[in-house]
């Protein structure tokens, strides 16, 4: 400790040194990493829909032990004109996140599993997408035509990859999000992963079109067909950090 000419301890000084200290570690504190926190989980292992606020309740949605992306339960979605709405059959369960949620300037992760047992027809399908609660516009979707699935933003439209027979039947595929929420083009973001592989790079857009809070959404989403479909979802995921939404590596041999 410094000494005063008085013989009391230099109170200055010692602040000087405290502060040059503090100083000193702000670098080492700006490159931690952001602290990994899952925020919501709707992967069923509950053994039913209840993680999820107004599933569908219908005898075309089954939790099932088999097959499972991870854990003990998966979602199976049966459909034969599932439920005609207008042109389209729909079975979809809605996750609403909690504030800050998709509030402007809130980054947040989802990731989701979806397995099919035969490849989709050659009609158009949703298999997860975000839309705007009250103003129902959709701001980003993944869509998918026979073994071919999409990625696009809506706000404004802007189609930010296609997986050319990407979408193949009778294995596990894992999508991921990354979304810094913002009404701005020059704030807002997405990035995306597909099987573990980036896809669309960090992109500047919009990702939300007005004051209306986002929604993220999953199910039988296509045009109404006499075919009958399955779909299987399975750990879908809120989180703050990409490894906290991407599930374990697949065994080499269902890969």
């Amino acid at each position: 400790m410094m000494i005063s000419r008085t013989g009391f301890p230099n109170r200055t000084a010692s602040s000087r040194l405290r502060l040059l200290g503090l100083l000193l570690a702000l670098p080492l504190l700006a490159a931690l990493p952001v602290s990994a926190e899952v925020i919501w989980r709707g992967d069923f292992e509950t053994g039913t829909t209840e993680q999820w606020k107004g599933a569908p309740k219908s005898d075309s949605v089954k939790v099932v032990q088999e097959p499972v992306r991870e854990g003990k339960y998966a979602l199976r979605i049966d459909g034969t004109n599932a439920a005609k709405k207008g042109k389209l059959d729909r079975i979809e369960f809605q996750h609403q996140p909690q504030p800050p949620g998709t509030a402007e300037g809130t980054e947040r992760y989802f990731g989701w599993s979806v397995y099919l047992p035969k490849k989709f027809t050659d009609s158009h399908h949703n298999v997860g997408y975000f839309e705007t609660r009250n103003s129902w516009s959709q701001l980003m979707a993944f869509e998918a035509q026979g073994e071919d699935v999409k990625f696009s933003t809506r706000v404004p439209y802007a189609l930010r990859w296609t997986g050319k027979g990407k979408l193949t039947a009778g294995r596990w595929h894992d999508f991921a999000v990354h979304v810094l929420w913002s009404r701005d083009p020059a704030k807002g973001f997405v990035e995306v992963w597909f099987d573990g592989e980036q896809v669309v790079p960090l992109t500047k857009t919009a990702t939300l079109r007005d004051e209306n809070v986002a929604f993220f959404q999953i199910g039988l989403l296509r045009e109404t067909s006499e075919v009958p479909e399955t779909i299987i979802f399975d750990h879908v995921v809120e989180a703050t950090t990409l490894k906290e939404v991407t599930p374990p590596a697949l065994p080499k041999a269902v890969r």
